[in-house]
């Protein structure tokens, strides 16, 4: 489903948008962001962007943006409450006035959107990107009361309700969501310009990997949900029972060093590459031979819809909710695991789909040329009262 129905029709001036994210890093949130400015018809809609974060700092992304006429604004950090706040209301003040404010954060949105909302923004939207609902229900009573006053600011200032699935709209919107109601939303992907297919031998030279080893891949920020640990134990497994394998790690984050130790513990230094943020994903996806992702939870992986779209097997927790009647895409050889510490399962699956090989990139309804469009013409239409 996309945001909106089709209309052709070009506002008088362009639609004013800013948009609220936690960094400009390369992750899927993110990388989507820059898609959509990439695509996106200035004459129709101007749009900035507000990084919100406990730590800001200048994302790779942020030199590319700029240099399509994007406005960055750095927020102070927001655990100083009262200062974030009052930079925020000056930033609403100052580079307004916004028809739209879109965030994509998650619970801290509540709180933006309602300073949003007495700002006198009209359009206030919140599009939920994860499911955080197993943490949320562990909560301690502090993160707890947190949870209920974001909840409730954002009750009572969004104007539209967006997830990108079902799972994500119960995480931020409650498992009452589908009454509210919430639009289950296609982001899209560079979906031609990834299947489109690439030499890849100089990259397996740049990599120095061995003929006929098999590369495993996972595209995930080094953070502890995406649940690195346990991928490592599974390619330990693999190694005991099958023999080597390369496992392409691609991202950057906070758990670099403690997953570099446990590659030093296990023995897989020869066989495991730390590759970092980069820029060639699209490469390293037609370099692999089976895509793996262990997260504890997601709200929709793009990457493993690249992954999918490039014809790659896949292995994926059950915390990756795709289902088999997504009419976006459809799965090809995906096998879902439960997360219960046994390495053992997802080993014998991995050596099945590696036998089975990869697939011809199969049809989707997932590019991203046409989702910008449709956000466009939903601002369009938002902005005007008509949706």
């Amino acid at each position: 489903m996309s945001f909106a129905s089709t209309s052709s029709v070009l506002p008088q001036r362009p639609v004013r948008v800013l948009h609220l994210t936690g960094n400009l890093d390369r992750g899927g949130i993110e990388t989507w962001l820059v898609n959509v400015f990439r695509r996106a018809d200035p004459a129709a809609v101007q749009m900035d962007v507000l990084v919100a974060s406990p730590a800001p700092h200048t994302g790779v992304y942020e030199a590319e943006l700029r240099d399509l006429g994007v406005r960055i604004i750095h927020a102070p950090p927001s655990g100083n409450l009262p200062q974030f706040v009052q930079a925020y209301r000056r930033v609403l003040r100052e580079y307004g006035p916004y028809d739209v404010v879109h965030s994509h954060i998650h619970h801290f949105g509540g709180l933006l959107l309602l300073l949003s909302r007495l700002a006198g923004v009209p359009v206030r939207v919140a599009t939920s990107h994860t499911d955080t609902s197993q943490a949320d229900q562990q909560a301690g009573r502090g993160r707890a009361a947190y949870l209920r006053a974001m909840r409730a600011a954002l009750q009572g200032s969004v104007t539209h309700r967006t997830a990108v699935s079902q799972a994500a709209a119960s995480a931020l919107f409650g498992p009452d969501w589908a009454s509210q109601p919430v639009q289950i939303i296609t982001l899209g992907i560079d979906l031609a310009g990834l299947q489109t297919p690439r030499p890849v031998q100089g990259l397996r030279d740049e990599l120095g990997l061995q003929p006929g080893v098999p590369v495993l891949g996972c595209v995930a920020q080094l953070r502890p949900e995406k649940n690195h640990m346990f991928l490592l134990d599974v390619l330990a497994e693999h190694v005991r029972r099958q023999g080597p394998a390369y496992l392409l790690l691609v991202g950057e984050g906070d758990e670099r060093s403690a997953i570099e130790a446990r590659v030093a513990e296990l023995g897989l230094q020869p066989w495991v590459k730390l590759l970092g943020s980069r820029p060639d994903v699209a490469e390293l996806l037609w370099l692999m031979d089976a895509f793996l992702l262990t997260s504890k939870f997601e709200g929709l992986s793009l990457a493993f819809i690249e992954a999918q779209a490039v014809g790659l097997p896949c292995i994926v927790s059950t915390g990756v909710p795709v289902t088999s009647d997504d009419r976006r895409f459809p799965l090809i050889d995906v096998v879902r695991l439960p997360l219960n510490g046994d390495p053992a399962p997802w080993a014998d699956a991995l050596a099945a789909v590696l036998e089975r090989g990869r697939h011809d990139p199969p049809r989707m309804d997932f590019e991203v040329a046409e989702t910008t469009r449709e956000l466009t013409e939903f601002y369009i239409r938002a902005s005007r009262g008509e949706v």
